[in-house]
């Protein structure tokens, strides 16, 4: 869409002068335009009719981990390899289903629309994921979590135990993120039924019955955003969450790094262990003489200490 061209633009520019400035003026130019882009959104998303789903979410019988990487695992980079090898070691009595493109037929049925405007592509790989996440677990229930999403400790129960969970967060981040820190598009839990869940993906599939093009890249979470600022019972299960994501990128800041006494302390104090990476960040796998964090993984020779061992 033209005008959200612009908008992206102009929020692009006030930030960039904020930063290089530190102007207020710029601060409060950002802040309007990414409101006024929100309402542009939530315009497009309430044209759509879709009245929020009565579904009730019910327990699970079974504990699933999706994970999808479209051209299968054989293919995919060293760095998702290791991420989907530590969510199978660290996943308990979980089942973890690793997804290719052809097999997420295997588990759900899309629209007849949904999958030609995919093959067209109208919908691109990005999009067709977030669609295809909201669909497994409005239908199953468990965890989504992203190929690159890397664990060093066990799932926390509390992803299972909660009609939607993720990654929360709180802080100055939470703040400036879309959702408010209320979720993490990588990394979303609910049980079966989920109402929320339901309603994010019944605004997809109407959505792609009206449109040939996306209006926003995080479109999904500016659709959860629009669900629980419209519907006090979807506010009331975000809320009912745990912060659990407040350390999601503590990780980050070792790999190019010797596994020290350092990293293994930060890491072993932190409680969660599921941190966010990208296969596309340019990562070394040695530092002088000896592997850094991110070779440790590549070898899949990385575990966080024991007490026994510190």
């Amino acid at each position: 869409m033209p005008g959200m061209n612009v908008l992206n633009k102009l929020i692009k520019k006030s930030r960039r002068w904020e930063k290089k400035t530190q102007l207020s003026l710029f601060r409060k130019a950002s802040h309007y335009l990414l409101d006024k882009k929100k309402h542009v959104i939530f315009a497009e998303l309430g044209a759509l009719s879709v009245t929020s789903a009565t579904t009730s979410a019910s327990p699970s019988s079974e504990k699933i981990i999706w994970i999808c990487w479209f051209q299968g695992i054989e293919q995919a980079p060293p760095l998702v390899q290791r991420c989907i090898a530590s969510v199978q070691r660290n996943a308990g009595d979980a089942r973890v289903v690793v997804l290719t493109e052809e097999t997420i037929a295997d588990y759900i049925d899309l629209p007849a629309h949904i999958l030609q405007k995919y093959q067209q592509g109208k919908i691109s790989k990005a999009h067709y994921s977030d669609i295809v996440r909201c669909s497994l677990l409005a239908q199953y229930g468990g965890i989504w979590m992203d190929a690159t999403v890397y664990l060093t400790r066990p799932v926390p129960a509390s992803l299972f135990e909660h009609d939607f969970s993720s990654l929360r967060f709180d802080g100055q981040s939470a703040d400036e993120a879309i959702g408010h820190g209320y979720w993490t598009a990588y990394l979303l839990a609910s049980q079966p039924g989920s109402a929320l869940v339901t309603t994010v993906r019944d605004l997809f599939f109407r959505y792609w019955q009206t449109h040939d093009t996306l209006i926003e890249y995080f479109l999904i979470d500016y659709a959860f955003l629009f669900c629980i600022e419209n519907d006090p019972a979807f506010r009331a299960v975000v809320d009912a969450q745990p912060v659990i994501g407040n350390q999601r990128f503590l990780i980050r800041q070792f790999m190019n790094q010797q596994v020290d006494d350092r990293a293994q302390e930060m890491l072993g104090l932190d409680p969660v262990g599921i941190y966010k990476l990208s296969h596309k960040e340019r990562y070394q796998e040695r530092d002088g003489a000896v592997p850094t964090l991110y070779g440790e993984i590549i070898a899949d020779t990385f575990r966080l200490s024991t007490p026994s061992e510190k």
